[in-house]
């Protein structure tokens, strides 16, 4: 018999804060970043004091945070990684 997967705790706002801050300290631009939220997450996200109003953007129907874009939904769990390029 397998054991069930117990699921990782999900971040708090303010761990989701630290490693965005980190990520911007670090040197990467947020043009170059995306952030991918899970549903939870982009709804806690709108309400926490964690984050000034000015500092979640929308644009273009899209969410901006920190001036990170973000995609919503579809993932497990909220990270942060590499923005995808497109290519022609």
């Amino acid at each position: 018999m397998s054991k069930t997967q117990i699921p990782a705790q999900p971040l708090t706002m303010a761990q989701l804060r630290k490693r965005l801050d980190e990520a911007l300290t670090n040197g990467h631009q947020p043009k170059d970043l995306v952030l991918r939220l899970t549903l939870r997450d982009a709804a806690l996200i709108k309400r926490s004091s964690v984050f000034a109003d000015d500092e979640i953007r929308f644009v273009d129907g899209v969410m901006h945070v920190l001036g990170i874009s973000t995609i919503i939904g579809q993932v497990g769990e909220t990270a942060i990684g590499a923005a995808e390029t497109a290519v022609s």
